[in-house]
């Protein structure tokens, strides 16, 4: 009855193709090679085909009517083929297509009239004439299209026929004749001489699962949004990506049309001085010339491409264009020479511009010297002519509504310094007392994905319903001696197995101490026969005896087993096949080429069981370490526990503590040395100890300190987790900053804390020094911290946890570090400045040396006679008073004359009008220079700024090349940006010295499958629906773009999905897996009375629905037995019921492929998110590593968003703070550029974009903006009535020294230190990035803004007017 049943059901499959079949297709020469086929005997015989009136019905004559008149086979023989259909329908049963056309080749091989021209005899005993070896000759393309249909069949859990037999002529020999009984010898040839037919495609007849052909094609990459390793590539000798040449072609022109422009700008300037080139006509033909040269250099590139150059140069010697054309290398070469030769003149014309301007200059600057009386002037507002008297007894008389807030709060702020100090330690302790609820996150879950992410919110649904993912312990065992020829070795897999046991054999007690904890009570257990270990050594059981029983063909045996892997006997013992592909690895096509095991423990997972499951793991890692450490253990062991990562970064923090206890003392030693003035050098050694301020210094490293504790504090009541990346980035974030202003106010403190002449040497009052020098710098100090603190903030909005908290740290730390430095630094300063003046020793305010201060101080009268040059390069030595400096003239009297004539020359830009802005009929104004004044003090590179790098940045020349250059790394950058890598690589979070570095390569190297995978259906879907299954399976009859179909046809997933819908299918229509007694009730087939099947035959193949829905549960506790493979046990946890017995949650497993880089770990999630978006059915997916990479998919908008959001901040509070848009803007292009930069140097450093980096892009915001800021605000501050150039090297004169000892080395030797790290992550997230920060930033503030302020920078667009106060007359 059985056999009857599956019968019909094959015919029925057979029926459904068989109408494509054409009666003759092959050959007309009749005759039978052979008769009588039995079990046993074919008799070789050379005879005309019978007339087979008595053929069995429906048997071969279904595919070939034509055997129904004449044939060479008898009734007999069709009985027999029927009986091996019914065989081979529980192996190729899956597909029909592949049924019918192995039905046709059997037919013909027993029944075909024209048998004898292909079944040809070449070998027959000449006793009984039975045939020995026979030759079967088929016409390739028949061969071919018979294994196409076949060769993605899978049945009983073995791997596709197309894995195992690659080929078709391995197809024909593994399946036909490896075990034959009809012939000792049957070879297959190929000929076209053979025998031939139709075939009938497996996509007309088989669903994508077992047919490839039958699924629909893949998402386009465009459409999933994969990360592309390369950018597409053209060629012109070397491989260059599109986007370069179009880069390149960018910058030629702009470098093209800034010379020709510039060269206009000369050529007419140039013409206006020499009469024979005043004449119009001279300037429209320069004109109409440079027109044509820059339309002919621009245009040619492009008209040349055309026409495609044919020739004979091979396509190595072609450039590629986007739309297909191509240049010939030899003319693309010649057309770039000429756009660089275009260059080149231009630049020369430009040159021989500048160098006659140079000669006009000096011939008008002696004929201006050799004027009567010559005493030139510009003119100033009498208004602006202050007596020095005056302007010291109005100190505060400042007209910015900013420096007068800062002076008034410099002087209260500094009248009681004692109760300033102990509101701020009091405020800082009661803020910090909420340090005691802090929490740090270690969660890697909950620092990298947002709570209402998706993959946060799909792996709640999935932990609800199935539980959380399973513990993976995991060995990679790699045989030591590399000359073996194989590792299915008998020695290796006996110590194998020993290995095996002794890791399962681990027992720990509990935390009482009373209970003794084995891995049966933690490990997974999907059949409940034992806990699920997968391993190789499962074929056998992990038996010894019965691996002592293949001894000496163990390989044999795993080929055996890999053909029928639900076989019973082939299982592990807990009733799971065993796939070679999770516990091999090294190999590709052929799994007994193997080169490693992979020996993998799974262990449940709930909350309750955590913490005697990483004690269970520690114990299993030490035993595992014993082992890999036996000189006699025959493998090399690289392993990995659950618990292994969180272990090795806890071990990685604490072994970077002293390097970064390292590096915060070298930057408090600079800082405390720094601060103390030592130029000029005193005449007194023990003065040493008095200007040293190192006391100071360690002040301003515990402000820092106060600020991160309040900042911690502030966030800790707020609720807001701390991370490792806070504690260990924030404190060098803020020191770096704060050590900015530190050396900022007190360099400016000490320049204005000096003697003034007309007083009688009378030092002003450390108070009214620190007002002024509030109100000198105090706005560019508020409109730095400010900006960062805001930036910080606005970066808050991203949705990743850890960025977010490190933003509110940042925020706070940077906003009440300024606070304390204006507040508690200053009265510490103030008091400090004092014990100075009382000469007490620095660190021993006690002692005080003998002696006055007379070496302490500059000599107010050593340049008494020297007149007062406020344009020279020596601009620094003038008054001490920030508004007196404004209110001072360009020209102070008649003795002044020469140092003007210096000064026009030396910073007039207009280098063809080097009497521009001079009157010589103006009068003279009167002598200021009596009033005697002292020097500011100074330092060393102070005198450099101002005397040599002052004058060279604001030289023409210097400029245009400085443009060029930043344009070009602009340009270069954006190049790179684009290419930056994306992910965080294990290997590079770990230590160096770890043992999972070890674990992650080999992972890499050897494993031949990815993590696992989920398909997680949401929908309240009835399965026992016939058009709901199709949905979803992939058996005969489901739709070919089923959800299930689907996936297996996706790339990053692995073919073959595990779905217990199949199986259900399956067990219900496969004779003796479901039985039931008489009354329908499920029972054993060995139970007396079980004879019954559960299922009757249906036309659709389906099961009845309520049939369905009753035995379901019978199914899902179903063991595999001999005569049912099928296992429904281990579906156990994939199907979820509710309390009506209807299907709540389901499951369907799956593997991604191997995932071997980041950028594979992150297209398999964007195609896996695709395929879920995209499918009509309620459905997610789920892996274990989806949280930790679903934040790359968006990792690029974070990293803008971060960035713009905080230049936005920084336009609007330098605009608040410097009222001047256009200045303010030049700030944040620095400042944007500077990050471009950054983008690129990552790129070229290999550093990819990760949480680490954008934190990191939006810290190199907020250091950018220390090298920018001072620059910009002491320009606009500068003397209204300087031009451009001369506010530049006046900005570069007062901040440039600063910026550059109290920023940039302070930051520099920070650095320095970390690269001597033990951790990779601190060498590239930490060393290189901050270290390129500071390289870039200090490029962009120090050498680009000035030149950009010196072109555009203006003060016709500030408002400052409207929020000025009125002088006083």
């Amino acid at each position: 009855m059985n056999k009857i049943i599956v019968f019909i059901f094959i015919i029925i499959s057979i029926f459904k193709v068989i109408k494509c079949q054409s009666p003759y297709p092959y050959n007309t020469t009749l005759g039978c090679s052979m008769y009588g086929v039995t079990s046993s005997f074919v008799e070789s015989k050379d005879f005309p085909p019978l007339n087979n009136t008595e053929i069995a019905p429906n048997t071969c004559q279904l595919t070939h009517p034509e055997y129904s008149i004449e044939s060479c086979c008898n009734y007999n023989q069709t009985l027999i083929l029927q009986t091996n259909m019914l065989v081979a329908g529980g192996i190729f049963g899956r597909c029909s297509s592949c049924m019918v056309n192995l039905y046709n080749l059997w037919c013909a091989s027993s029944c075909s009239p024209y048998q004898k021209s292909f079944m040809v005899p070449t070998k027959v005993d000449n006793k009984t004439d039975q045939i020995i070896a026979i030759d079967f000759i088929l016409h390739p393309d028949f061969a071919n299209g018979l294994y196409n249909s076949c060769r993605d069949v899978h049945a009983n859990g073995a791997q596709p026929f197309g894995v195992m037999f690659p080929t078709s002529q391995l197809f024909f020999t593994g399946v036909f004749s490896a075990v034959n009984p009809t012939f000792k010898e049957l070879n297959w040839v190929f000929n076209t001489d053979g025998y031939n037919d139709v075939i009938i495609p497996c996509s007309e007849g088989c669903s994508c699962d077992q047919c490839r052909d039958a699924c629909l094609p893949p998402p386009s990459y465009k459409d999933i949004g994969l990360l592309n390793d390369t950018i597409v590539q053209t060629h012109l000798l070397i491989e260059v990506p599109h986007l370069t040449i179009w880069i390149i072609w960018t910058f030629l022109l702009f470098l093209l049309s800034l010379l020709i422009g510039f060269s206009i700008w000369l050529i007419f300037k140039f013409s206006s001085k020499i009469r024979f080139f005043k004449d119009k006509k001279f300037k429209v033909i320069m004109m109409i010339a440079l027109g044509i040269l820059f339309i002919c250099t621009v245009l040619i590139p492009f008209l040349t491409t055309r026409q495609v150059i044919e020739g004979k140069s091979t396509p190595s010697c072609m450039w590629e264009i986007d739309d297909g054309k191509e240049w010939n290398c030899s003319f693309a070469m010649g057309v770039s020479i000429y756009i660089i030769i275009t260059l080149l003149l231009l630049s020369i014309v430009i040159l021989a511009c500048i160098i006659v301007d140079k000669t006009i200059s000096n011939r008008n600057s002696r004929r201006i010297l050799g004027i009567s009386g010559g005493i030139i002037n510009q003119q100033v507002n009498n208004d602006e002519i202050q007596n020095n008297n005056n302007s010291n007894n109005n100190n505060n008389n400042y007209s910015n509504i900013f420096q007068k807030i800062f002076y008034w709060y410099g002087i209260k702020i500094t009248k009681r310094p004692i109760i300033v100090l102990l509101g701020c330690l009091i405020f800082t302790g009661c803020i910090g007392v909420g340090i005691i609820s802090l929490q740090i996150e270690t969660d890697p879950v909950k620092l990298w994905v947002s709570p209402d992410s998706r993959s946060a919110i799909e792996k709640q649904y999935f932990d609800d319903h199935f539980g959380p993912f399973y513990r993976v312990e995991q060995l990679i065992l790699i045989p030591k001696q590399k000359n073996l020829p194989t590792i299915f070795d008998y020695d290796l897999f006996k110590s194998l197995i020993d290995i095996e046991n002794q890791l399962m054999n681990i027992t720990v007690v509990d935390n009482g101490g009373s209970n003794i904890i084995t891995l049966n009570e933690l490990c997974f257990q999907p059949t409940k026969r034992g806990c699920l270990v997968e391993s190789i050594t499962g074929i056998f059981q992990r038996d010894e005896n019965k691996l002592d029983a293949n001894k000496n063909n163990v390989i044999g045996w795993f080929e055996q087993c890999k053909s029928q892997l639900l076989s019973p006997e082939c299982m592990d013992s807990t009733g799971v096949p065993v796939d070679p592909k999770i516990v091999l690895g090294g190999w590709s096509d052929n799994s007994t080429l193997a080169r490693a095991f992979v020996t993998t423990f799974l262990l449940n997972n709930p909350d309750s069981m955590n913490a005697i499951s990483m004690q269970w793991e520690q114990v299993w890692l030490n035993k595992i370490q014993e082992i890999s450490n036996d000189p006699s253990c025959p493998f090399e062991i690289s392993f990995n526990a659950q618990r292994s990562v969180q272990d090795e970064l806890a071990r990685e923090g604490n072994a970077d503590i002293p390097t970064i206890i390292i590096s915060y003392f070298v930057m408090f030693l600079y800082i405390s040395l720094s601060l103390g003035s030592y130029y000029p050098f005193p005449r007194r050694f023990t003065s040493f100890f008095v200007r040293s301020r190192f006391a100071l210094g360690l002040a301003g490293i515990c402000i820092v300190a106060c600020s991160i504790i309040i900042s911690v504090g502030i966030c800790s009541i707020l609720r807001i987790k701390a991370t490792l990346i806070i504690s260990e980035v924030i404190p060098f974030l803020v020191l770096a900053i704060g050590v900015d202003n530190i050396f900022i106010i007190v360099n400016t403190f000490e320049s204005l804390h000096v003697a003034n002449s007309s007083d009688g040497h009378q030092i002003p009052t450390p108070e009214e020094s620190f007002a002024r020098t509030l109100a000198k710098v105090g706005p560019s100090i508020a409109l730095a911290s400010l900006s960062e603190s805001f930036a910080f903030l606005l970066g808050s909005l991203t949705k990743m946890p850890a960025v977010k908290a490190f933003s509110f740290y940042a925020s706070i730390a940077i906003f009440f570090d300024f606070l304390l430095q204006i507040s508690a630094f200053a009265c510490l300063l103030v008091l400090d400045t004092k014990r100075l003046q009382s000469r007490r020793v620095d660190c021993l305010p006690c002692l005080s040396l003998n002696g006055d201060n007379s070496d302490l101080e500059d000599d107010p009268f050593d340049n008494i006679d020297q007149p007062l040059n406020r344009n020279n390069n020596n601009n620094d030595d003038d008054d001490i008073n920030q508004e007196e400096i404004e209110n001072q003239p360009l020209i102070n009297g008649e003795d002044d004359d020469r140092n003007i004539i210096r000064h026009n020359y030396n910073y007039d830009v207009d280098a063809l009008n080097v009497v521009d802005g001079l009157n010589i009929n103006e009068e003279p104004l009167p002598n200021k220079s009596s009033k005697k004044k002292s020097k500011k003090k100074t330092t060393l590179l102070k005198e450099l700024f101002t005397k040599y790098y002052g004058p060279f940045l604001i030289h023409p020349i210097s400029k245009l090349l400085i443009i060029i250059f930043f344009i070009a790394m602009l340009l270069f950058s954006i190049n790179y940006a684009y290419q930056i890598p994306i992910g965080l690589d294990q290997k590079v979070a770990l230590p160096r010295n770890s043992y999972l570095q070890a674990y992650f390569t080999n992972m890499n190297e050897y494993l031949e499958v990815g993590p696992p995978m989920y398909i997680v259906v949401k929908g309240n879907y009835d399965f026992s629906i016939p058009s709901v299954q199709n949905q979803f399976c992939t058996v005969g009859g489901c739709n070919n773009n089923s959800v299930i179909n689907t996936f297996d046809n996706a790339p990053f997933i692995s073919p073959g999905i595990s779905s217990w819908l199949d199986d259900m299918l399956q067990w219900s229509n496969t004779v003796g897996c479901c039985t039931s007694f008489d009354n329908g009730t499920y029972c054993n087939s060995d139970e007396p009375g079980c004879d019954q099947q559960c299922f009757p035959l249906e036309k659709s193949g389906r099961p009845d629905p309520s049939l369905f829905k009753k035995y379901l549960p019978s199914f899902l506790n179903f063991t595999n037995t001999d005569q049912c493979p099928l296992a429904g046990l281990a579906y156990t946890g994939d199907v979820k019921f509710d309390s009506n017995g209807n299907i709540a949650a389901t499951r369907f497993d799956a593997y991604h492929t191997t995932l071997r880089s980041q950028n594979d770990f992150i297209n398999a999630l964007a195609t896996s998110y695709y395929l879920a978006d995209h499918s009509d059915a309620d459905v997610f997916t789920y892996s274990i590593f989806y949280c930790y990479f679903e934040a790359y998919l968006t990792i690029k908008q974070v990293a803008v968003k971060g960035v713009l959001l905080a230049l936005g901040s920084v336009f609007l509070v330098s605009l608040a703070i410097l009222m001047n848009p256009l200045v303010s803007l030049l700030v944040v292009i620095c400042v944007g550029m500077t990050v471009i930069d950054l983008l690129a140097v990552m790129t070229l450093w290999d550093i990819s974009l990760n949480a680490i980096s954008v934190v990191n892009l939006i810290m190199g915001v907020g250091i950018s903006i220390e090298f920018c800021v001072h620059i910009a605000s002491t320009f606009i501050r500068s003397p209204k009535h300087y031009s451009r150039d001369e506010k530049v090297k006046f900005a570069i004169s007062e901040m440039g020294a600063n910026i550059f000892s109290g920023i940039f080395i302070t930051k520099l030797l920070g650095c320095i230190v970390l690269a001597f790290s033990k951790s990779e992550i601190f060498i590239i997230y930490y060393f290189k990035m901050y270290i390129s920060i500071c390289l870039l930033a200090a490029v962009h503030g120090l050498i680009l803004l000035p030149v950009l302020l010196s072109i555009f920078g203006t003060n016709k667009l500030s408002f400052e007017k409207y929020l000025s106060f009125k002088k006083d007359n």
